[in-house]
């Protein structure tokens, strides 16, 4: 199918070579590609045959992997494995990834919001069993995009091959939690299908992650790609979760339209659709995508959109006349996402290191063909807390010093370098944050829903309500290694948890077993608390709302304890808060916006050592931990426990700021020898003058 592409490619980039040109960045292979339209393609099912005339699933294996791309080489990609690539005890332990993890990635992670983790693989004990490999895809399937994740199982072998089978009546690839009983059953994939790498969610300008995710959530794994076509007009969803195809959208030759799919680079309309909201220039922010909040936004309140914040209609930003400037600057410029997370061997966009040529761009150097061929999906990125996933690609995306030469720039700084060495340009380009985001996410004490208390900051009102007033918030700072693994400190938002862990078995204590030791049963979707849990926490009319499912005792900590050991087995169970950080990249500010004052770091009230508020109901006296580590980050002085950076920024001596007590106290003593000596001196001239 790309033969003759890549011909037409080449021989532009030829023409110019022979021509004597120099290939400039006018007509890189990138921009070059980027002018010539997607060949008409076949849409294939998985036995190679033209969906139009069998009308079974598409297979992007066979469609997009037969002849053109190396399908197993991009579905290695971390979009596609999310850490199943790297299930590695002594990486993760290198890389201070806590053990009770499988892999780095959401794919075997424990995380805090959602308080789930896969389970690992060779487990003995139905105790051990959280989230299966086909829970995982119901529940996060719907942005983690098929391949490795979805068509092999933990051990390598493809689903419905003749080698794919059950390692014993607990393996995680081939069962599943029921929802109503609580016994791990087998899980059908025969019935379900396997979910092949979704091209289409970043390829497809008018892809449907709400169809795809709708699917997803269904178990109807086989179907998930044609779903994510719902919006082109080639497919219509049926009753039973099948789909039908338009021939309309087809040529007579069996191949499809073109503009159907219109399949070009991915735009950053498909990036937000899974990473938060984007936008070329948007003055109504809708964040809230199918059903569920785009993580960008949710996790850090980033907004990367080209209008101005004070022409936003929707919604309700707080002092909005004031701000007559870009979400983000780079986006008012014009920038897409794939300009700094590109394909790492894109010969268009590639970074070269290369000291002996002094080379850090070069246009044209990698065969065109190649890359076609076996375009790394890997996409370049950075190194910002919490993200771990994809260890091997760390810090390789197009950081701000690619682009811009900040010696040059900041006149007013004295000490360029220091600062830059020390400090991220987002502390200075982000002062704040003027959207909403997560605050808290409780699992140590559930509600009536039978699951955790949410709050959120920079917002006054609900999350779904347009008329709620945005006020935004202003960020934390932290400390976090840059590539040259110089400490830096960043701007960060603060998601704070409480969580029960299993000492014994050394993992967080799962969801299900929190709802075994909290409630008697259900009506439906009703839980009901037992008797002790409305006994200790209700108020006098026996409700249990927000103000009420506090530990404000340790009475009520032991209470639960001793739950989780009767009810659910925890034989060891221990209450902690669990602080993480969420960097911030986006919702870039200009130089008329940055913070600029050397007061603003140099003084006492400095913004670096701001109290940021934690959630307001943390218990104290149990264990505090920051990016794995047992750390006190939380300051319980005030009505509100805020956040501790001091054991962060220790490193740093911030003048105006910082004390160093020696230092005080030398001083103190030079000033009382000062004065003591001053005495002595005029004393004994007086004495001598009597003389």
């Amino acid at each position: 199918m790309y033969h003759k592409h890549y011909q037409v490619v080449l021989g532009i980039v030829f023409l110019f070579r022979a021509a004597g040109a120099q290939a400039p960045a006018a007509v890189s292979p990138q921009r070059v590609l980027s002018r010539l339209a997607h060949p008409a393609v076949v849409l294939k099912d998985e036995a190679g045959r033209n969906v139009l005339e069998t009308g079974k699933p598409i297979s992007t294996r066979q469609t997009c992997g037969d002849k053109c791309h190396d399908y197993e080489f991009i579905a290695g990609g971390f979009h596609f494995q999310q850490g199943k690539s790297e299930m590695d005890g002594k990486m993760l332990g290198s890389h201070g990834v806590a053990p009770f993890n499988s892999s780095p990635g959401m794919f075997g992670k424990f995380s805090l919001i959602p308080n789930r983790q896969l389970t690992h693989a060779g487990i003995t004990d139905t105790a051990d069993a959280d989230m299966s490999q086909p829970e995982w895809l119901t529940k996060c399937g719907g942005c983690h995009t098929g391949g490795g994740i979805s068509e092999y199982d933990l051990r390598g072998r493809r689903f419905l091959s003749s080698a794919a089978k059950a390692d014993g009546p607990l393996d995680p690839s081939y069962t599943i939690r029921d929802r109503e009983t609580g016994k791990v059953v087998p899980w059908d994939w025969e019935k379900s299908g396997v979910a092949e790498a979704d091209c289409f969610l970043c390829h497809v300008p008018k892809a449907s992650r709400g169809a795809r995710r709708k699917q997803m959530t269904a178990g109807n794994f086989r179907w998930a790609n044609n779903a994510t076509l719902i919006g082109t007009g080639l497919v219509a969803e049926q009753d039973k979760g099948t789909f039908t195809y338009n021939r309309a959208a087809f040529n007579a030759d069996g191949t499809v339209k073109p503009e159907t799919l219109d399949l070009s680079d991915p735009a950053i309309e498909n990036c937000a659709m899974c990473h938060g909201f984007t936008a070329r220039n948007a003055t109504t922010i809708q964040p809230i995508q199918f059903a569920d909040i785009a993580r960008g936004t949710e996790k850090a309140g980033w907004i990367y959109n080209g209008a101005k914040i004070s022409d936003t209609v929707s919604p309700k930003i707080v002092g909005k006349e004031k701000m007559d400037y870009p979400w983000d600057v780079h986006a008012a410029k014009g920038v897409v996402c794939i300009d700094c997370h590109f394909a790492p061997n894109n010969p268009g966009r590639m970074i070269h290191e290369d000291p002996k040529k002094n080379l850090r761009y070069k246009p044209i150097g990698e065969d065109i063909a190649v890359y076609l061929k076996r375009p790394d999906h890997n996409l370049a990125r950075g190194n910002i807390p919490p993200e771990t996933v994809n260890m091997t690609s760390h810090n390789t995306m197009r950081a701000c010093g690619d682009c811009h030469d900040a010696e040059k720039g900041h006149a007013f700084l004295p000490y360029k370098s220091r600062h830059f060495k020390a400090l991220a340009c987002q502390t200075c380009h982000i002062p704040a944050v003027h959207f909403w985001a997560y605050r808290s996410d409780d699992w140590g004490f559930l509600m009536d829903t039978g699951t955790s208390r949410i709050t959120f900051r920079g917002i006054e009102g609900s999350i779904v309500d347009p008329e709620s007033d945005v006020t935004g918030y202003l960020p934390a700072y932290i400390t976090s290694p840059d590539k040259n693994n110089n400490l830096q400190i960043r701007p960060t938002n603060l998601i704070t948890g409480v969580y029960w862990f299993d000492k014994v078995k050394g993992r967080p204590v799962f969801t299900w077993q929190m709802q075994t030791a909290f409630f008697a049963g259900r009506d439906g979707e009703d839980w009901k608390y037992r008797p002790e849990i409305v006994k200790a926490f209700a108020d006098k009319e026996g409700i249990i709302d927000i103000p009420q499912a506090v530990y404000d005792t340790p009475g009520k900590i032991a209470l639960v304890r001793g739950l989780l050991q009767q009810y659910a087995g925890v034989a060891d169970p221990e209450l902690r808060i669990d602080v993480a950080p969420w960097a911030m990249s986006h919702s870039i500010v200009g130089k008329k916006q940055a913070t600029k004052e050397c007061t603003a770091c140099h003084a006492g009230n400095s913004i670096l050592r701001r109290p940021v508020d934690l959630n307001s109901f943390l218990p104290r006296g149990v264990p505090v931990i920051y990016r794995g580590k047992n750390m006190n980050v939380v300051n319980y002085q005030g009505r509100e426990f805020t956040f501790d950076n001091q054991p962060l920024l220790s490193s740093f001596y911030i003048i105006g700021n910082s004390r160093a007590p020696w230092v005080e106290w030398l001083g103190w003593l030079c000033v009382a020898g000062a004065i003591l000596f001053g005495l002595l001196h005029g004393t004994l001239r007086m004495l001598r003058g009597r003389l």
